[in-house]
């Protein structure tokens, strides 16, 4: 690299220098000994798009400057990426600003603001919680994928390299002035700081002179690297390893090839990935309705504003359908930025159906951060779900945003019956705050909670054993119908912890963590049962709300497995809608038949699925988990486990096969056998919990309310909840309540031993060792045998 070691001006406050515009400033960076090979990222350049705008200031790309990526907004608008070694030029109406600025009549302004960071490679750098390499156990970032929140979290490192200018510094020899704040480890660190950079680090003038040499002589990338060597001639391999470890104007073949790779995609493409994207959005997406909303950035924008990023929101007719039929009390929202290398953010929205399948109900990407998006998302969903007319054929249309960058999809009767369910989220403060206002209320996931539970469990080294019954202490607490009986039974957790086999630091995670995530103010009326018990309303009973993210996660894994590793967001797109756009003509009506035509995508299937399960409202069509506990019910209630009880709607079903220390995991159905001692420590809490219902509990006996889905002792009921299915007692007491009804228990036991020997023979045929005594045998007969195989454990 050129030397510009003259132009550097160390300014008298002994912690920042002076540069001109240009490559001093990278050349600075570059040789700082902090900086030597370390990979930087940067946050967005605020306070020079604004002055562009107003027309007081112009960007002039430094001489041989060609690493970088344009692309055109809606509005013929060109933007580009910026670059350090960018220059600020006044034009004529800067030029009269800054005459008023040296007269005293007008104030000064930055004209340049831009934070960069070290980006904590190698897991060498102090995190800002002040672990050294990764996070302490404590922190919020500790069990995040590379201790991140999202690609501009800053949480790696200390370090940051700040750059400014003002409008008064620009007619002098050093416009900018650049400050290193921070630190890699603290001063006073025993260990040195080795950062092991794996991605391509060259500075922007290694990388332009790279890409001019592909780009205008295809050169190889041997070819390249000799000319990079060239002024390394006569150096020792030793010197030449140093060269590339400390040198960011070098680097070695992997990196090399990587660069040349990516430019000759970028050259491929004509554009950025986004710019590509706004082709395939106008050109095929559009035209066929799967785009409710469309915003591309506005520069000029506050960095926290979601007009400064893309947003983009698409669905389809039959999930907007689907959304009407079976969304509108509760759907579910999660985000999720691991689908594509742009790690732009997409949110999956799902709803569930009448038989308990996922159904998607639109997908929102934005490059920003994932709160960004959610608001655009659920309004662009509202004004497109159809009115509550079976065949409505209302027509939809599209208008121009009123910022005239971007465009929206509106239904003429989507204001008929407003749609406004609730939202169940993830424990993300930033998304329950952008839904407040934009949907009836919000639930958490539990899938999430329990997630996250037993990431930290694992982490703090809990015993397996001890597992289970912590985490169904939690749900105990969660169970509760007032927060005050939320925290009596937390304090009586408190305890129960307290008993258990563990070190003073493990019982103080957990207990902190009670209070810190669980019963604490913003998140206690979500956690607890007392914001969604059951409502005499029939309009509340229709569809009740998901107790668990599991649906969002269905799909998330869908889309997964059909992408074949990440790509970027067109491709994403692409593999979703299973309709290419030509790279080379970027346009759809361009493409020749027969070459790059429509290819079944994932929206195909997920159609698919939807239909099937309209069309057929059978028993068979629900999930697996549903069917089990169904078909579990119809046994207890056949083998006479069921009595009556005093209360209302209540009904006593009696305890068989040790079952009372066994859960049924809600992921594969297994029985989990949980430990005796522990779970009578745990049964304080039970019994407490119990007791708070006002509920007369027989020894040997669970208590199942057909009326709330309630079963109080059953160790399903507390972890599954009742909302997407009440468990197999409360199965069992609705049928007994309903051959009471009926007069006639002999009819109803009939009918409920066919269902069963049909739900096993189903069983049979999927199975290679087939029982004869279900298969071939009658009713009754093939009814004992199953009753056989229950007290022997073998179903």
């Amino acid at each position: 690299m050129e030397s510009y070691d003259h132009l550097i001006n160390y300014n008298e406050d002994g912690n920042s220098v002076s540069v001109p515009f240009g490559r001093a400033a990278e050349y600075y960076i570059s040789k700082h000994p902090l900086l030597k090979n370390i990979r930087l990222k940067a946050r967005s350049r605020i306070r020079t798009p604004q002055l562009v705008n107003e027309g007081i200031i112009k960007i002039r790309r430094v001489e041989g400057a060609v690493d970088y990526v344009e692309w055109t907004t809606s509005n013929g608008k060109t933007k580009s990426t910026n670059r350090i070694d960018d220059i600020i030029e006044l034009t004529e109406k800067g030029e009269e600003l800054i005459k008023q600025i040296q007269a005293g009549t007008a104030k000064d302004k930055f004209c340049w603001s831009w934070v960069m960071y070290c980006a904590g490679d190698g897991n060498r750098c102090q995190h800002l919680c002040g672990g050294i390499g990764k996070c302490n156990p404590d922190c919020q970032n500790a069990n995040l994928p590379n201790n991140l929140k999202n690609s501009n979290d800053r949480h790696r490192c200390r370090l940051r390299v700040v750059s400014e200018s003002r409008l008064s510094w620009i007619k002098t020899p050093h416009q900018l002035r650049i400050k290193i704040e921070g630190w890699h480890l603290p001063p006073n660190a025993l260990i040195t700081h080795e950062p092991q950079v794996t991605r391509v680090n060259l500075t922007r003038s290694a990388r332009d002179k790279i890409i001019i040499s592909r780009r205008a002589d295809r050169w190889t990338a041997d070819d390249v690297k000799n000319k990079i060597l060239v002024s390394k001639q006569g150096a020792t391999e030793a010197d030449l390893h140093q060269e590339v470890v400390k040198n960011r104007d070098i680097c070695n073949n992997k990196q090399l090839k990587r660069l040349i790779i990516r430019d000759d995609r970028r050259v491929k493409n004509n554009s950025g990935p986004w710019t590509v994207l706004q082709n395939y959005i106008q050109d095929l997406l559009k035209p066929r309705g799967h785009v409710l909303y469309y915003h591309t950035p506005d520069l000029s924008a506050p960095e926290d504003s979601p007009e400064r990023y893309y947003q983009l929101i698409v669905s389809d007719d039959l999930w907007l359908n689907n959304g009407r039929d079976y969304g509108h009390y509760c759907f579910c929202i999660d985000g999720n930025n691991e689908l594509n290398m742009e790690r732009a953010t997409v949110l999956t929205m799902v709803v569930e159906t009448n038989l308990g399948h996922l159904t998607p109900l639109g997908f929102a990407l934005s490059n920003g951060d994932d709160k960004a998006p959610l608001r655009y998302a659920i309004t662009a969903i509202r004004e497109n779900i159809p009115c509550n007319r079976k065949d409505c054929g209302h027509p939809w249309y599209y208008e121009d945003l009123s910022n005239e960058r971007g465009f929206k999809r509106i239904r003429k009767c989507s204001d008929e019956q407003p749609w406004n369910p609730i939202a169940m989220v993830d424990q993300y403060l930033p998304i329950k705050k952008a839904l407040d206002g934009i949907v009836a209320d919000t639930c958490l996931s539990w899938t999430f909670l329990m997630q996250k539970l037993a990431e930290k469990l694992k982490a703090w080294d809990i015993s397996r054993v001890l597992r289970y019954p912590i985490a169904l202490g939690y749900k105990i607490i969660g169970r509760s119908r007032t927060e005050e009986e939320s925290a009596d039974m937390a304090r009586l957790f408190k305890v129960f912890i307290e008993s258990l086999p563990l070190s003073y630091a493990q019982k103080n995670f957990i207990k902190d963590d009670l209070e810190t995530n669980w019963i604490n103010d913003e998140w206690r009326a979500m956690i607890v049962d007392s914001c969604r018990e059951y409502s005499e309303r029939k309009s509340d009973k229709l569809r009740k709300p998901m107790t668990t993210n599991s649906l969002t996660e269905k799909i998330t894994k869908r889309v997964v497995v059909q992408l074949d590793g990440k790509l970027t967001p067109l491709a994403f797109l692409e593999r979703l809608f299973g309709v290419k756009l030509r790279r080379d003509v970027l346009h759809a009506d361009n493409i020749p038949n027969g070459d790059n035509q429509d290819n079944a995508g994932l929206i195909s299937f997920f159609n698919l699925q939807s239909l099937n399960h309209q069309g057929d409202n059978s028993e068979n069509q629900k999930p697996a988990d549903i069917i089990r506990s169904l078909n579990l019910g119809r046994f207890y209630f056949l083998s006479g486990f069921v009595e009556p009880a005093d209360e209302p709607y209540c009904y006593y079903v009696k305890k068989h096969n040790e079952e009372s220390l066994t859960l049924t995991s809600s992921y594969d159905g297994e029985l989990i056998s949980l430990d005796e001692n522990i779970m009578e420590k745990l049964n304080v809490m039970m019994n407490r919990f119990i007791a708070r219902h006002g509920v007369v509990i027989q020894d040997g006996y669970y208590m199942a309310n057909i009326k709330t889905g309630e079963c109080l002792m059953c160790y399903d009921f507390i972890w599954n909840g009742r909302f997407r299915n009440v468990c197999k007692h409360v199965h069992a007491a609705k049928l007994y309540a309903e051959a009471q009804r009926m007069g006639d228990f002999t009819s109803l036991i009939n009918e409920t031993k066919i269902k069963l020997v049909e739900y096993f023979n189903c069983r049979e045929n999927n199975e290679t060792q087939q029982n004869a005594s279900i298969r071939k045998g009658t009713i009754d007969e093939a009814f004992v045998e199953i009753r056989r195989l229950y007290e022997i454990s073998d179903i």
